[in-house]
Protein backbone atom coordinates (compact mmCIF):
# COMPACT_ATOMS: atom_id res chain seq x y z
CA UNK A 1 0.00 0.00 0.00
CA UNK A 2 1.08 3.68 -0.88
CA UNK A 3 2.02 5.46 2.18
CA UNK A 4 1.29 9.52 2.42
CA UNK A 5 3.72 12.38 4.42
CA UNK A 6 1.67 15.01 6.28
CA UNK A 7 1.11 16.84 2.71
CA UNK A 8 -0.67 14.35 1.19
CA UNK A 9 2.35 13.61 -0.97
CA UNK A 10 2.27 9.79 -2.49
CA UNK A 11 4.94 7.60 -2.22
CA UNK A 12 5.29 3.66 -3.00
CA UNK A 13 5.77 0.98 -0.05
CA UNK A 14 9.01 0.52 1.88
CA UNK A 15 10.02 4.85 1.67
CA UNK A 16 11.23 5.52 5.00
CA UNK A 17 11.59 9.71 3.64
CA UNK A 18 9.01 11.42 1.48
CA UNK A 19 10.53 11.39 -2.12
CA UNK A 20 8.70 14.94 -2.87
CA UNK A 21 9.69 16.78 0.28
CA UNK A 22 11.66 14.81 2.22
CA UNK A 23 9.59 14.21 5.56
CA UNK A 24 10.17 10.93 7.34
CA UNK A 25 7.39 8.81 7.16
CA UNK A 26 6.10 6.91 10.08
CA UNK A 27 5.83 3.56 9.32
CA UNK A 28 3.61 2.67 12.48
CA UNK A 29 0.98 5.07 12.00
CA UNK A 30 -0.70 4.62 8.68
CA UNK A 31 -4.31 5.11 9.68
CA UNK A 32 -7.56 2.28 8.80
CA UNK A 33 -5.76 -0.42 6.51
CA UNK A 34 -7.86 -1.87 3.68
CA UNK A 35 -10.84 -4.45 4.39
CA UNK A 36 -12.03 -2.35 7.38
CA UNK A 37 -15.39 -1.57 7.37
CA UNK A 38 -16.79 1.53 8.40
CA UNK A 39 -20.41 2.46 10.70
CA UNK A 40 -21.60 -0.50 9.09
CA UNK A 41 -21.61 0.77 5.57
CA UNK A 42 -18.24 1.24 3.92
CA UNK A 43 -15.71 -1.22 2.91
CA UNK A 44 -11.76 0.65 2.85
CA UNK A 45 -10.62 -0.40 -0.41
CA UNK A 46 -7.27 1.71 0.37
CA UNK A 47 -5.74 5.12 1.49
CA UNK A 48 -5.43 7.88 -1.69
CA UNK A 49 -4.24 11.13 0.22
CA UNK A 50 -3.34 13.24 3.57
CA UNK A 51 -3.57 15.90 4.57
CA UNK A 52 -4.15 18.57 7.60
CA UNK A 53 -7.53 17.40 8.95
CA UNK A 54 -6.22 13.88 8.30
CA UNK A 55 -6.53 10.97 5.83
CA UNK A 56 -8.72 10.17 2.77
CA UNK A 57 -10.06 6.79 1.54
CA UNK A 58 -11.61 5.28 -1.47
CA UNK A 59 -14.61 2.98 0.03
CA UNK A 60 -17.30 0.54 -1.63
CA UNK A 61 -20.72 2.12 -0.19
CA UNK A 62 -22.02 -1.52 0.63
CA UNK A 63 -25.60 -0.10 1.14
CA UNK A 64 -25.29 0.92 -2.39
CA UNK A 65 -24.20 -1.85 -4.12
CA UNK A 66 -20.36 -1.38 -3.25
CA UNK A 67 -20.48 1.81 -5.35
CA UNK A 68 -17.47 3.43 -5.05
CA UNK A 69 -17.17 6.90 -2.72
CA UNK A 70 -14.61 9.09 -0.93
CA UNK A 71 -13.77 9.24 3.11
CA UNK A 72 -12.13 12.06 4.56
CA UNK A 73 -11.16 11.21 7.94
CA UNK A 74 -10.92 14.11 10.58
CA UNK A 75 -8.27 13.47 12.74
CA UNK A 76 -6.03 16.82 12.73
CA UNK A 77 -2.54 16.55 14.42
CA UNK A 78 -3.03 19.55 17.16
CA UNK A 79 -1.76 19.69 20.62
CA UNK A 80 -4.79 21.41 22.35
CA UNK A 81 -8.37 20.65 23.14
CA UNK A 82 -9.23 24.22 21.89
CA UNK A 83 -7.36 24.02 18.23
CA UNK A 84 -9.06 20.52 18.22
CA UNK A 85 -12.32 21.95 19.11
CA UNK A 86 -12.13 24.88 16.06
CA UNK A 87 -10.45 22.51 13.67
CA UNK A 88 -13.52 19.78 13.92
CA UNK A 89 -15.71 23.02 13.71
CA UNK A 90 -14.20 23.84 10.44
CA UNK A 91 -14.32 20.08 9.08
CA UNK A 92 -18.21 20.63 10.23
CA UNK A 93 -18.35 23.65 8.04
CA UNK A 94 -17.22 22.11 5.37
CA UNK A 95 -19.50 19.24 5.15
CA UNK A 96 -22.53 22.03 5.49
CA UNK A 97 -21.17 24.21 2.41
CA UNK A 98 -20.45 21.10 0.63
CA UNK A 99 -24.30 19.62 1.18
CA UNK A 100 -25.58 23.15 -0.69
CA UNK A 101 -23.34 22.85 -3.67
CA UNK A 102 -24.75 21.29 -6.85
CA UNK A 103 -22.50 20.91 -9.91
CA UNK A 104 -21.35 18.72 -12.13
CA UNK A 105 -17.86 20.01 -11.20
CA UNK A 106 -17.80 19.26 -7.86
CA UNK A 107 -18.00 15.42 -6.32
CA UNK A 108 -21.49 15.11 -4.62
CA UNK A 109 -22.00 15.10 -0.76
CA UNK A 110 -23.07 12.26 0.78
CA UNK A 111 -23.36 12.23 4.31
CA UNK A 112 -21.16 13.05 7.84
CA UNK A 113 -20.50 10.39 10.26
CA UNK A 114 -18.85 9.30 13.35
CA UNK A 115 -17.69 5.38 14.08
CA UNK A 116 -16.25 3.88 16.61
CA UNK A 117 -12.98 1.96 15.67
CA UNK A 118 -10.59 0.38 17.83
CA UNK A 119 -11.11 2.18 20.73
CA UNK A 120 -11.65 5.63 18.78
CA UNK A 121 -14.19 7.72 17.88
CA UNK A 122 -13.86 9.04 14.42
CA UNK A 123 -15.69 11.48 12.09
CA UNK A 124 -15.94 11.15 8.51
CA UNK A 125 -17.03 13.14 5.57
CA UNK A 126 -18.46 11.07 2.46
CA UNK A 127 -18.71 12.49 -0.70
CA UNK A 128 -18.71 10.54 -4.63
CA UNK A 129 -15.66 9.33 -6.08
CA UNK A 130 -14.62 10.84 -8.90
CA UNK A 131 -12.56 8.35 -11.11
CA UNK A 132 -8.89 9.63 -12.75
CA UNK A 133 -6.07 11.58 -12.36
CA UNK A 134 -5.09 14.25 -10.60
CA UNK A 135 -3.17 17.27 -12.13
CA UNK A 136 -0.50 16.84 -10.26
CA UNK A 137 0.66 13.15 -10.95
CA UNK A 138 -0.18 14.10 -14.53
CA UNK A 139 2.71 16.82 -13.55
CA UNK A 140 5.16 13.94 -12.30
CA UNK A 141 4.39 11.77 -15.29
CA UNK A 142 5.84 14.35 -17.38
CA UNK A 143 8.46 15.48 -15.27
CA UNK A 144 9.93 12.22 -15.04
CA UNK A 145 10.36 12.33 -19.15
CA UNK A 146 11.51 15.77 -18.94
CA UNK A 147 8.53 17.20 -19.93
CA UNK A 148 5.89 19.98 -18.69
CA UNK A 149 2.29 21.37 -19.10
CA UNK A 150 2.53 24.01 -22.69
CA UNK A 151 1.17 27.37 -22.35
CA UNK A 152 -1.93 26.34 -24.37
CA UNK A 153 -2.70 23.29 -22.10
CA UNK A 154 -2.30 25.39 -18.91
CA UNK A 155 -4.77 27.91 -20.92
CA UNK A 156 -7.31 25.12 -21.49
CA UNK A 157 -7.24 23.86 -17.72
CA UNK A 158 -7.80 27.23 -16.74
CA UNK A 159 -10.87 28.67 -18.89
CA UNK A 160 -12.34 24.59 -18.41
CA UNK A 161 -12.47 25.57 -14.63
CA UNK A 162 -13.68 28.93 -15.00
CA UNK A 163 -17.55 27.50 -14.87
CA UNK A 164 -17.09 25.57 -11.41
CA UNK A 165 -15.64 28.81 -10.11
CA UNK A 166 -18.25 30.93 -10.57
CA UNK A 167 -20.82 29.23 -9.47
CA UNK A 168 -19.14 28.40 -6.39
CA UNK A 169 -18.36 32.57 -6.06
CA UNK A 170 -22.16 33.10 -6.72
CA UNK A 171 -22.97 31.30 -3.79
CA UNK A 172 -20.32 33.46 -1.58
CA UNK A 173 -18.06 30.55 -0.87
CA UNK A 174 -14.18 30.51 -1.79
CA UNK A 175 -11.82 27.30 -2.23
CA UNK A 176 -8.62 28.27 -0.55
CA UNK A 177 -6.40 25.19 -2.51
CA UNK A 178 -7.30 25.21 -6.56
CA UNK A 179 -3.64 23.19 -6.90
CA UNK A 180 -2.84 20.39 -9.26
CA UNK A 181 -3.12 18.20 -6.09
CA UNK A 182 -7.11 19.65 -6.29
CA UNK A 183 -7.74 19.40 -9.94
CA UNK A 184 -8.50 15.43 -11.71
CA UNK A 185 -8.65 14.66 -15.30
CA UNK A 186 -11.45 12.16 -15.78
CA UNK A 187 -11.40 9.31 -18.84
CA UNK A 188 -15.14 8.99 -20.79
CA UNK A 189 -16.57 12.14 -19.30
CA UNK A 190 -17.05 15.88 -20.58
CA UNK A 191 -13.37 17.47 -20.60
CA UNK A 192 -14.47 19.88 -17.95
CA UNK A 193 -12.00 18.72 -14.49
CA UNK A 194 -14.00 18.36 -11.23
CA UNK A 195 -12.71 20.51 -8.32
CA UNK A 196 -11.90 18.65 -5.02
CA UNK A 197 -10.45 18.54 -1.97
CA UNK A 198 -8.77 15.41 -2.07
CA UNK A 199 -5.67 16.81 -0.20
CA UNK A 200 -7.66 18.34 3.12
CA UNK A 201 -5.30 21.11 2.82
CA UNK A 202 -7.14 24.34 1.57
CA UNK A 203 -10.91 23.60 2.50
CA UNK A 204 -13.96 26.23 1.56
CA UNK A 205 -14.62 29.48 2.81
CA UNK A 206 -17.55 31.94 2.35
CA UNK A 207 -17.19 34.86 1.96
CA UNK A 208 -18.08 36.89 5.00
CA UNK A 209 -15.35 34.46 6.80
CA UNK A 210 -13.12 35.91 4.08
CA UNK A 211 -13.63 39.56 5.07
CA UNK A 212 -13.52 39.31 8.99
CA UNK A 213 -9.86 37.58 8.19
Amino acid sequence: MNVYCSKGHENPPGCRFCLHCGEKLDAANQGIQPGQTLGDRYLVVRQIGQGGFGRTYLAEDINRFRELCVLKEFSPQVQTAYVLKKAEELFQREATVLYKLQHPQIPRFRELFRSNFDGKEYLFLVQDYVEGQTYRSLLNERLQKGLRFTESEVIQLLLQILPVLEYIHSLGVIHRDISPDNLMLRPKTPPNPPLTGRGLRGGILTKEELKKG
